[in-house]
């Protein structure tokens, strides 16, 4: 009984350190988290922290040094009232980074969103566990169906070991122009979502999405073996022929949808008996699951 008490005082002592916390080096609070593992019970329901090897295995940054695997704890109240506070698109890469136990001192945002998407995912099992509830809806008979989906389950296509970027796309069919591209990563989108900002701020009338055009501009390194002054690549973009954006968007399609979770999910219909097909989403219940 002595034994007992004194386990749950020291499991209070370590949540309490937790929620009191508000400024804290990352450094301490990961020891903290170490300290706080030792002394959990073990019929806790999830882990205290976890390595994973991303998809990409570290073998598409070219000079970069991008590890193979990676260790990340769960989220505290701390990481919690980040996410609420929101920044935008570097929201989950600065989640991910507080949460990163190894490697250290590592920036999220220069990974592939792939990769990234990963680490979004195995964070919210490593804190919440991996039953993740939705609704989805039968497109036969209309009925909405509870769903729970076992986020451990969720295949991964790891990248094979020849992967090389840039990837060459083409000839295109109109132009006969070979394209090279590269995979975006989380800095690349937040750098997009910033300069469509400033576009809209300085025209107004601009027609359509800024971010349409700059997103292709992103993918593409070089035209026919040369690099492209940006405001040239735009053009170049423009006015391509829409048959050569067709077969570009389906090609950098099959080159790149080829690594990271598979989101793709069969239900059978509660009521119908009909298979609903549908595609894994983010919903309030990711970061905010109900009990």
């Amino acid at each position: 009984m002595a034994d007992f008490a004194q386990q749950t005082c020291l499991n209070i002592l370590y949540i309490q350190i937790l929620l009191t916390l508000t400024i804290v080096r990352k450094d301490v609070l990961n020891e903290i988290i170490l300290m706080g593992e030792k002394v959990m019970t073990a019929k806790r329901i999830v882990p205290i922290s976890e390595k994973y090897e991303i998809p990409s295995r570290g073998k598409v940054y070219g000079d970069l040094d991008v590890p193979s695997e990676f260790t990340l704890r769960a989220m505290t109240t701390l990481e919690e009232k980040m996410r609420l506070a929101g920044q935008g698109l570097s929201t989950i890469p600065n989640l991910i980074n507080a949460c990163l136990m190894s490697p250290t001192d590592f920036d999220t945002s220069i990974l592939k969103i792939f990769d990234l998407q990963f680490l979004m995912y195995k964070l919210r099992i490593v804190t919440y566990g991996p039953e993740y509830k939705l609704v989805v809806r039968c497109d036969n008979c209309g009925k909405e169906n509870d769903v729970v989906v076992n986020l451990d389950d969720l295949p991964v296509k790891y990248a094979e070991d020849n992967y090389i970027e840039p990837f060459t796309v083409g000839p295109l069919p109109v132009s006969g122009d070979i394209i090279t591209c590269r995979i975006l990563s989380a800095n690349d989108f937040i750098e997009i979502e910033k300069e469509s900002k400033r576009i809209l701020s300085k025209t107004p009338n601009y027609v359509g999405d800024p971010e349409f055009i700059l997103t292709y501009r992103y993918k593409i390194s070089t035209i026919n073996g040369q690099e492209v002054l940006p405001f040239k690549l735009q053009e170049y973009i423009e006015k391509m022929h829409a048959r050569d954006m067709r077969f570009f968007d389906s090609k950098y399609a099959d080159l790149t949808e080829n690594i990271g979770l598979d989101f793709e999910q069969v239900h059978v219909c509660t009521s119908c008996g009909s298979d609903i097909k549908y595609t894994l989403q983010v919903t309030d219940e990711f970061f905010r699951p109900k009990y």
